[in-house]
């Protein structure tokens, strides 16, 4: 039995890189000092920020409530808002509601649950269904990556939020990293910052907190605190995600150089940092005219899909008549999504 490093406890986490030993407590001790660490370094948070969490039920994203709330007590008049996207996959998503319900309820957190059927016009059960009907060149998970942030923009919007934080660990900017570098998406590494702010009044501040922690540490960290119970929900559109191809190839690269997950993250940090000082890629929004939301476009990736799909309200679909009508740009983007080319 190995020994934590700083008592005599038994430990419960080795970190390969430093060797150092922890227990229970000192583990949740060295984790929360690690977040806290990084929201400093990147300047996340102020007092009075009103924080929308995007919450999914799953292992990150209760962590990073947790956190969140212990770290309330620090922060003055810093508002903790759970948002929960209920995307209407059946079998999975209903799974994972009850845990966020039963800890806010029993934390006294104000939650949100946010649902595809009500801001988007369809599950994506639904969309994926349809999708499939009229050959769209599109997978499921693209739309339901799409549609979460046009959802959670969307509230965090409602609600008045100064901050949108999500559970996003050093794993998964690892691998999305690896996934633009493939698709040569080299306008993409721009939002894997650990912060995406600006001046724009409808752009609310993003944050991850959990930027520089590693996966594995933040499934201990909710196993250690109770917040979810020891079981695998995996959801059924996985297999078409290439996501888990690269998540499998890394996970051994680490297995076999430890820290070679740091040092692919630093490599994407020095490529922003290079981005921000030689402008390489403009990275401009502006406002979708349809749903008001963030876009690199006249009409944001979200409203292209829904156009497509058939889910526009029909104010909406007036508003995209007289678009397409009046700017070229708008006709031109929408025969791109019809190719298959990718939009943001």
């Amino acid at each position: 039995m190995v020994k934590c490093s700083f008592c005599d406890r038994q430990a419960v986490y080795v970190n390969r890189i430093s060797g150092l030993a922890y227990c229970r407590i000192h583990f949740i001790e060295y984790f929360e000092r690690k977040a806290r660490k990084t929201i400093r370094k990147y300047n996340m948070l102020n007092p009075g920020d009103h924080v929308v969490v995007g919450v999914s039920g799953g292992k990150d994203s209760m962590a990073l409530l947790h956190f969140l709330l212990k770290l309330k007590k620090k922060i003055p008049g810093l508002e903790v808002t759970a948002v929960l996207v209920d995307e209407g996959i059946k079998g999975y998503r209903e799974k994972t509601i009850p845990t966020l319900v039963n800890y806010a309820e029993k934390h006294s957190v104000k939650y949100i649950i946010a649902s595809f059927k009500d801001y988007i016009g369809a599950t994506l059960d639904e969309i994926v269904q349809k999708s499939f009907e009229l050959k769209l060149p599109y997978m499921p998970c693209s739309y339901c990556g799409v549609f979460r942030r046009h959802v959670l923009n969307t509230v965090a919007r409602e609600v008045g939020a100064t901050v949108l934080a999500t559970a996003h660990n050093l794993d998964d900017m690892v691998q999305t990293y690896l996934m633009n570098l493939i698709n040569n998406s080299w306008d993409r590494i721009l939002s894997l910052a650990p912060v995406r702010s600006s001046s724009e009044e409808y752009i609310v501040k993003r944050i991850k907190p959990f930027y520089e922690i590693p996966e594995k540490e933040t499934a201990l960290y909710a196993l250690l605190n109770g917040l979810i119970q020891p079981e695998f929900n995996q959801c059924p559109y996985v297999k078409y995600n290439v996501r888990f191809t690269i998540r499998k190839l890394v996970n051994e690269l680490e297995d076999k150089y430890p820290g070679s997950k740091y040092g692919l993250l630093r490599s994407l940090l020095e490529l922003i940092e290079l981005q921000n000082k030689a402008k390489l890629v403009e990275k401009n929004f502006e406002r979708c005219a349809i749903c008001g939301n963030p876009s690199s476009h006249p009409v944001c990736r979200a409203c292209v899909f829904r156009a497509h799909l058939g889910l526009l309200k029909n104010e909406e679909k007036l508003k995209l008549d007289v678009l397409l009508r009046e700017n070229p740009d708008v006709a031109k983007l929408f025969k791109q999504a019809g190719s298959g080319n990718q939009l943001q």
